[in-house]
Order: C-alpha cells, then structure tokens, then sequence
C-alpha cells in the first residue's frame, strides 16, 4: 500500500469514530432529555465536542501535513499507539464523569486524561516530524521556465 491511500485510509478511520462520538452522544443526550436515562451532561459533552471534534481534526490533521509539506506520512506504529491512547482516554473519562459505576470511576479519570495527554503528545509528535521532513516546494529554475514557455 503506497503513502497516500495508507494516510487516506488512517484519516478514514479517524473520520469514522468522530462521527461514532458525534452519534453516540447525541443519542444519549437525546434519552437524558426525554427522561429514559439519567446521566450528567459533561459526560455527554466529552464525547460529542471532545470526542468528535478531537478525532476530526487529528484525521484531518493527518491528510493535510503530508500533502502540505511534501513529505511521507508518519510512522504507523506511533499512530496505532495515538488512537488506542486517545480512545481508550476518552472513554474512561466518559464513564468517570457519567457516574455509572460509582465511586470507582474516579480511578478512570486521572488514568483517562494521562492517556489522553499521551496520545496528544505523539500526535505533536507525529505532525512535527511530517512537517520537518518534508522536502518543501523546489523553486523553478530559469532553464526550467523558458523550456515551459516553449
């Protein structure tokens, strides 16, 4: 698989899990609201805006910075870490905000934002180093622009 459809495909998978939270939690708000279910509101809000919104703009992230810089896409094992991470972050801090499992779930929180905090540091980390090995655009050379003319 070449550079560009692997990144495609990595950006995809992203999109699609955005669109999960964004899903998830606007169904879950919706029964909180009609009184079927009773929850905490931030819980809600950590999927659907932090949830959503940081899994888009990671997978955008990751089409934009190799298209803008010229350069190959990150190393993919660092990015299976990053979406595990973040993932794995976001739901623990789901369920220690939403209450459903008691005191226990004030465990998940500090283990859910370091894991968070981790899969945001190789993410930087990712970007940062398509950005700086990226070949840059070469500019046109005089021979170059008169054969063009011709």
């Amino acid at each position: 698989m070449d550079n560009v459809s692997a990144s495609s495909k990595l950006a995809r998978l992203y999109m699609a899990v955005a669109f999960a939270y964004l899903l998830i939690g606007t169904v879950i708000l919706a029964l909180d609201l009609t009184g079927l279910i009773s929850i905490q509101h931030d819980s809600v809000f950590i999927l659907e805006l932090y949830g959503f919104v940081t899994m888009m703009i990671f997978g955008l992230s990751y089409i934009f910075a190799p298209g803008l810089s010229h350069a190959t896409f990150a190393n993919y094992k660092s990015v299976a870490v990053e979406f595990a991470a973040l993932n794995i972050g976001i739901i623990l801090l789901f369920i220690s905000m939403a209450g459903v499992v008691g005191a226990f779930g004030k465990v998940f929180l500090p283990i859910g934002i370091i894991l968070l905090i981790i899969g945001i540091m190789i993410h930087v980390a990712n970007i940062w180093h398509i950005m700086v090995s990226g070949k840059g655009i070469k500019p046109m050379q005089k021979t170059d622009a008169a054969q063009q003319q011709k």
